[in-house]
């Protein structure tokens, strides 16, 4: 009898007793996160470095994926309002995040009295080896030390449009103006040139012989939106000789009026905002002058030594030819 009580007891008391199991709750109010580090909106000088402030990012399990943020949008070296996009997509969601930089404009009260404008043709890795087959090659050691000199001393780099608002009288420049440029779009521009303008945030003008090149391609177009090169004319199709006893012989001096307009405006369509031609082998005279002036060219370089002054012809601006195995200190004297 005690016995059977017992059981009965035993089954009474597991009835009277719930066992509770742990409840499981998901944290549904827990939602990923970006967060941009520093100011939304930067100010910086003209022509200051701009580094970003940085930013963090996690996932709705709390993990940091900051490495899975992307980043768009470059802050020029030109005064100017930018925008950087930072976007991250985890979760099945995209969170994105935008920071105003905005960098001032350059206080001009003294106006430039020239500003040189340097021709560079091809450069050379000399530091893995390779070497220069003319004088129109530069050893890349060279060419950094230059730029380095030009942002170390504040030098402004105005555009073409600036450039030609200088000429007529419209702006002013600062004293220290100076524009870069290199003549054919060869492959060494690409290869050392271009990675140095972005490294020192320095903009390089490429004339560019449009027969030669494709300016369409996604490599030429990521240089293109970088910022720090603009593409203009070499011609499309007339770097070539074809005028014995004119000048150096260049074809688009003595070309039917009509072929060279027609080349002319084959190159400004593939290029698509091209305003300045620098003449192949710096040959020009009053007839490609006016065919540039039909064709809506604003500017053109030759090659003669000289810098560019208020009142100028347009259409006969004159450069200096960067030659290599010069000091810094030649360097510092051609654009002085």
């Amino acid at each position: 009898m005690k016995k059977v009580s017992l059981i009965l007891l035993c089954l009474f008391l597991c009835a009277c007793t719930k066992v509770e199991e742990p409840i499981i709750k998901e944290n549904n109010d827990v939602e990923a996160k970006l967060t941009l580090k520093g100011d939304d909106t930067i100010y910086i000088e003209y022509n200051d470095y701009y580094t970003d402030p940085g930013y963090e990012a996690f996932n709705k399990n709390q993990e940091d994926v900051t490495d899975s943020v992307t980043t768009t949008g470059d802050v020029l070296n030109k005064p100017g309002e930018y925008t950087v996009t930072y976007e991250l997509n985890t979760d099945d969601s995209v969170i994105t995040k935008e920071r105003k930089v905005i960098r001032k404009s350059i206080d001009v009260s003294e106006n430039a009295p020239y500003v040189p404008v340097l021709m560079y043709h091809y450069f050379y890795d000399d530091a893995a080896g390779e070497t220069g087959e003319d004088g129109n090659y530069l050893a890349k050691s060279l060419f950094e030390e230059q730029l380095q000199y030009l942002k170390d001393n504040n030098y402004y780099f105005p555009t073409m449009k600036e450039l030609k608002q200088y000429l007529d009288g419209e702006i002013k420049l600062p004293p220290k103006s100076i524009i870069l440029t290199t003549d054919d779009g060869a492959e060494s521009n690409y290869r050392i040139a271009y990675p140095l303008a972005l490294k020192y945030q320095i903009p390089i003008v490429w004339f560019v012989v449009t027969s030669w090149t494709d300016p369409s391609l996604p490599y030429q177009q990521e240089i293109i939106n970088s910022g720090y090169v603009s593409m203009e004319s070499h011609t499309h199709d007339m770097h070539q000789a074809g005028c014995s006893g004119m000048m150096h012989g260049g074809l688009f001096q003595c070309i039917a009026k009509e072929d060279g307009i027609n080349d002319l405006k084959t190159s400004k369509e593939i290029l698509k905002t091209a305003t300045t031609l620098a003449y192949p082998f710096g040959d020009y005279n009053d007839d490609t002058k006016e065919m540039l002036k039909i064709a809506g060219y604003d500017l053109a370089f030759t090659t003669e030594w000289g810098v560019v002054k208020p009142g100028m012809d347009p259409y006969a601006l004159p450069r200096i030819r960067i030659s290599d195995g010069n000091s810094l200190a030649t360097f510092i004297a051609s654009i002085s």
